[in-house]
């Protein structure tokens, strides 16, 4: 089980080139090349603006998911994206501060389809350059003089305390069948649907709404988490590597439990028992994977992870009709969330 991670494809699947240039991707490339040197030249390499030698680069950057909800829910609550700029540029600051940390503590080669940043330039400086993400998306917040500044500080705070939260529990709980399910639950609400929430929210409280659209728009947020890690978890298993960024299985073999793997396993069925059993043991061979994954499949897990998946989008839509955003705004949105989910053009 991975961090949200939406880099398979161009950058601007989820926002107008117009606005990805004008509102969100100058504020991050300016903000991260004023670091110190060594962590500026780190950070802009991960996110895809210069090679290894700091020379400029057209390497995919990631689609700024977060900063495209943002600016849409902004339009549904009657700003402009330009009054989210900042926010939405500190958000995925944030954002890409925990890919950079998840490749080291995943021993991931690859990022966006080149050598993620560690493998370039060291565990020591990639950690870093995480941090140093971590508080200049923090100080972009606080500095930031617009309305509802105290709120919305404290929202980034917190969803980062969250993302934290959920990647230690996911690297000390004990995932296993039965009360596995909840835990991961949790651990997916912390590390994947805070930052979505926080995207969410953010321009309601830019905008003074009222506490029933803030918590319409946290449940929207919420739930879509839960909808792409859990269909994440699928394509971790049976996905196109082409599609998703990342060597197909590798949850399996880091022994990473999800979803589609604690459904199964709690199958009382030969193939559920069977694959509790290869869980445990060492192998880790192409075939040894091949396997779990055929295993996991025979048991229910991907089915259930499919129906599963789908009935949080479902949940997410709800939420979001309950947010009273622009009717425009909501149909973007709606589309939105089912890119996000489902990975459609």
């Amino acid at each position: 089980m991975s961090a949200l991670d939406t880099s398979s494809t161009g950058l601007q699947a989820f926002l107008s080139p117009r606005t990805a240039q004008s509102t969100v991707w100058p504020v991050m490339r300016q903000r991260a090349s004023a670091l110190e040197p060594a962590l500026a030249r780190i950070c802009s390499y991960h996110l895809g603006f210069v090679d290894e030698h700091g020379d400029p680069s057209g390497a995919e950057g990631g689609k700024l998911t977060r900063a495209g909800l943002m600016t849409a829910a902004a339009e549904g609550v009657g700003l402009r994206p330009e009054d989210v700029r900042c926010q939405a540029a500190a958000l995925e600051l944030l954002h890409n501060s925990t890919l950079i940390h998840d490749d080291i503590i995943d021993a991931d080669e690859l990022r966006r389809g080149r050598p993620a940043a560690w493998k370039v330039f060291g565990a020591g400086l990639a950690i870093l350059a995480g941090d140093a993400l971590q508080a200049l998306g923090l100080q972009m917040v606080v500095d930031d003089p617009g309305p509802g500044r105290a709120e919305i500080s404290s929202v980034f705070a917190e969803a980062l305390r969250l993302v934290l939260a959920g990647q230690s529990r996911e690297l000390t709980v004990r995932l296993g069948p039965g009360s596995g399910i909840a835990e991961y639950d949790r651990i997916v609400v912390e590390k994947t649907s805070a930052l979505l929430e926080c995207a969410l929210v953010t321009p309601a409280l830019r905008a003074g709404r009222p506490e029933h659209v803030l918590a319409a728009l946290r449940g929207a947020g919420r739930h879509l988490g839960l909808a792409f890690q859990i269909f994440n978890d699928v394509e971790d298993i049976w996905g196109d590597p082409a599609v998703t960024g990342k060597p197909v299985r590798g949850d399996i073999q880091r022994r990473n439990p999800s979803f589609p793997v604690l459904a199964a396993m709690s199958a009382d069925s030969p193939a559920g028992e069977r694959l509790r059993l290869l869980w445990h043991a060492d192998g880790t061979t192409a075939a040894h994977l091949r396997e779990m994954a055929d295993l996991t499949e025979e048991a229910g897990g991907r089915h259930t992870a499919e129906q599963l998946s789908r009935g949080h989008l479902d949940s997410a839509l709800e939420h979001l009709g309950q947010a009273e955003l622009s009717p425009a705004a909501s149909a973007e949105l709606t589309a939105l969330f089912d890119r996000i989910v489902n990975r459609t053009a």
